[in-house]
């Protein structure tokens, strides 16, 4: 085997596998469909941007706002979306530079290899599988519960889930082209029926709607901006400020799945200029649009309202629980509430497909890091991960745990394993970024030159690690108000020693040993950052403590 002038690739003492994007140049990488083991970088720019903008617009925003309004009050449930939203927006930089830096299949799985340690790295690819491999039959079977809606006979709840299942895993396995097509349409209706509604708190808010139209202005924000009574708490100041904190949790569930656009990375077309254009859309759009979703529902709904206290307390599931549907009550519109059960519904099914996407892009990363078992690498001829996919298709027919009074509380207590996964996800993606932006000090990156760079770093990644871990920490305060109840206190925790054990087990089965940033290896970043530095060179010899190795991109 010899190594020509293309050839680049070494792999670090984590022993990780150099990605195939190593042994391009700049100009390949932004013009090839060839991707990393077989697939295809077949999703153009305008999808990744749709599916950033729209990716997290789902059941978190159009259900589950109701609840943080109740809870927070609407200027405690605006501040607690816009404090969280900005810090995960900071978060997505921190992502977002690495991706272009490096834009690979394995996503921020292979940052936690690369740029941490080995264990490090596949403690965060069996968070990530948790999250999105839970959230599969989660959504399947809330799908059958927003079918209810209309069909109120609950024995054909499991005709739906199955139904649903199959149209799920056809999307996934019918190419990446046509999957992103899908998502793109499904993310269009999302993004449209949200600015309506949008428009149409405005136009009700003013009066312009409604029996009586009755102008109501900033009035809740002025009479109730936070909730006075949260838990029955005294003083008030205490019950304002744990109501506050409560909302936190809520929306950090609400942006659950943001982070999954770094997983598009290795199957984006010209990645670096693709990626760059998701992130910045992400930040500037998305935390725009919660924002004012979050804002206008405030403003028209009591976060004392009958109607809003009745669906919170139901559990949330259909579209009666939806604050929108309030304002359709208050207001006497009719339609509204079968359209947003339905685009809530479809929400749920591209939920399910991004995630049986990120289960088998996740196992493919795993398995390129020696994680996981090589089989997981194979593709079809369309470029799908197919064993990855039968993984994602076994976790969802769970949903039919959910079918029985019984086997629903199993149902219940497995997703709750996802929980916090979110906040765990994010956590180690803003410290996987400071040891990035370590090794590139370090090593002479001039970062100046990257094609997106976050702003204020290291240091607002350090306010991101702390603030998610203290909301991780602090979300099942609730728990110990009152009496004790050993079910909630799982539902707020379980995440955390599963993850933990992760770490461990793996770090004493094999043995491995964290990365120096001096052996970090940043050769797969762009020519013009790299330019002047020991990755300058078309040949080269590898740092102390590397070996040569074999790779997908390597010609021989």
């Amino acid at each position: 085997m010899s190594l020509n002038n293309d050839d680049k690739e070494y792999a670090g003492p984590q022993t990780t596998v150099s990605p195939a994007y190593e042994g391009l140049t700049d100009e390949e990488l932004a013009t090839t469909h060839e991707g990393d083991h077989g697939t295809r970088r077949d999703l153009p720019p305008r999808v990744v941007s749709m599916i950033a903008i729209a990716g997290t617009i789902g059941t978190g925003l159009f259900l589950g706002s109701g609840s943080a309004l109740a809870l927070g009050g609407p200027v405690g449930a605006w501040l607690g979306y816009t404090i969280m939203g900005a810090l995960v927006g900071c978060m997505m930089y921190c992502l977002g530079e690495m991706t272009c830096f490096a834009p690979n299949i394995g996503g921020f799985v292979e940052m936690g290899t690369k740029y941490v340690s080995p264990h490090f790295g596949f403690m965060m690819g069996i968070n990530y599988i948790l999250q999105t491999g839970m959230a599969i039959p989660s959504e399947l079977s809330a799908i059958a519960v927003m079918l209810s809606f209309w069909d109120e006979n609950a024995t054909h709840a499991g005709i739906y889930i199955a139904v649903f299942l199959v149209v799920a895993i056809g999307v996934n396995v019918i190419g990446v082209r046509y999957y992103g097509e899908i998502e793109f349409w499904f993310a269009c209706l999302k993004v449209a029926t949200l600015v309506g509604l949008i428009l149409f708190g405005l136009i009700a808010n003013l009066g312009g709607i409604g029996p009586k139209h009755e102008f109501i202005g900033g009035r809740y924000w002025r009479d109730e901006p936070f909730n006075d009574t949260f838990k029955g708490l005294q003083p008030v100041a205490k019950a304002r400020f744990l109501g506050f904190w409560a909302v936190f949790t809520k929306a950090a569930f609400s942006y659950g799945g943001i982070e999954s656009i770094g997983i598009l990375a290795g199957e984006a077309h010209n990645p670096r200029r693709t990626m760059r254009m998701a992130v910045r859309t992400v930040f500037y759009r998305i935390i725009g649009i919660y924002m004012l979703a979050i804002l206008i529902i405030g403003l028209n709904v009591s976060q004392k309202s009958p109607e809003l206290l009745s669906a919170v307390a139901g559990g949330g599931k259909t579209a009666a629980s939806s604050p929108f549907v309030v304002i359709c009550k208050q207001t006497g519109v009719q339609v509204l509430p079968s359209i947003i059960n339905a685009v809530v519904m479809t929400s749920a099914l591209s939920s399910a497909n991004e995630n049986i996407y990120a289960v088998s892009r996740t196992l493919m990363a795993l398995a390129r890091n020696g994680s996981m078992p090589q089989w997981f690498l194979k593709t079809n001829k369309a470029g799908i991960p197919f064993s990855g996919v039968i993984i994602g298709f076994c976790f969802a027919l769970l949903a039919f745990l959910s079918l029985s009074a019984g086997s629903n509380v199993a149902f219940s207590w497995l997703s709750n394993l996802s929980a916090l996964s979110s906040l765990v996800g994010w956590t180690c993606i803003c410290y996987c970024y400071t040891r990035f932006k370590k090794a590139c000090d370090v090593q002479g990156i001039d970062r100046t030159r990257l094609p997106l760079r976050s702003w204020f770093q290291p240091y607002l990644a350090w306010v991101c690690i702390l603030f998610f871990s203290l909301v991780l920490i602090f979300n099942g305060f609730t728990v110990f108000l009152g009496e004790f109840a050993i079910s909630d206190f799982f539902a707020a925790y379980v995440t955390l020693p599963l993850i933990l054990m992760c770490f461990i087990g793996f770090k004493l089965v094999r043995k491995t040993k964290g990365v120096h940033t001096d052996d970090i290896d940043l050769g797969g970043g762009p020519a013009e950052a790299l330019r002047g530095t020991q990755y300058d060179r078309l040949e080269y010899a590898a740092p102390v403590g590397h070996q040569l190795s074999s790779s997908a991109g390597e010609k021989v």
